[in-house]
């Protein structure tokens, strides 16, 4: 393996090549949730912080994907580039209230479980960046839940939906007082169809093709 020109932008790239060379195994196996949070895990931490300017590593060809992700602030997540004009389908995002660490006891802020058909959905309204950084939290501190199609973790069933859960914290008030949590949700095949998306749109299209090229 050659060391790359620009890893925050070809790590992607890489990573997107092994996820289509391996993922007939995962489905194979069915092993597709576990599978795409293993490429999450890195495809979407690496590249949000090595685009921060504060970043030690930063260096100034970092600037396209700077701006790229800086970008997502000013769209929604159903309208994000990296769809490509497919946007998301059946992803839900609420906020926990009650029973966090017990899924089949979740409260949302409207009273009803987060999954209920008529339940709170706050995802469509939501930017791109916000959703990615609970995500990226979600996955960087462990909080992911697997539930079968009912919403529900129940050992030895086929795991059907992905929960991330984020810390939410609205002031120091209500920190002092509970614990709520940003909730999203989707199934395991829209989040792996998400991470190859993003890792596409992320790579190498954020730096200079010719420099790539030439390196």
């Amino acid at each position: 393996m050659a060391i790359p020109h620009r890893l925050a932008a070809e790590y992607p790239t890489r990573c997107l090549q092994l996820l289509e060379a391996v993922e007939p195994f995962a489905r194979d196996k069915n092993l597709v949730g576990s599978f795409a949070l293993l490429v999450a895990a890195a495809v979407l931490t690496i590249p949000f912080e090595r685009a921060r300017a504060k970043h030690f590593l930063h260096r100034e060809s970092d600037a396209e994907m700077t701006k790229m992700i800086d970008g997502l602030n000013k769209v929604k997540f159903s309208e994000a580039p990296f769809w490509g004009g497919d946007g998301p389908s059946g992803w839900r995002q609420s906020h926990i209230v009650e029973h966090f660490d017990a899924p089949e006891r979740w409260v949302a802020r409207d009273g009803k479980h987060p999954l209920a058909e008529d339940g709170q959905n706050f995802l469509p309204e939501k930017t791109a960046a916000s959703l990615l950084r609970a995500l990226r939290n979600a996955l960087a501190h462990g909080n992911i839940i697997y539930l079968n199609k009912d919403g529900q973790e129940q050992e030895g069933d086929l795991v059907h939906f992905l929960a991330f859960l984020s810390r939410y914290e609205e002031g120091e008030e209500q920190q002092a007082k509970s614990e709520t949590y940003r909730l999203i949700v989707t199934t395991e095949g829209e989040f792996l169809r998400f991470i190859k998306r993003w890792a596409d749109w992320i790579g190498y299209r954020s730096i200079d093709d010719k420099a790539v090229e030439a390196a």
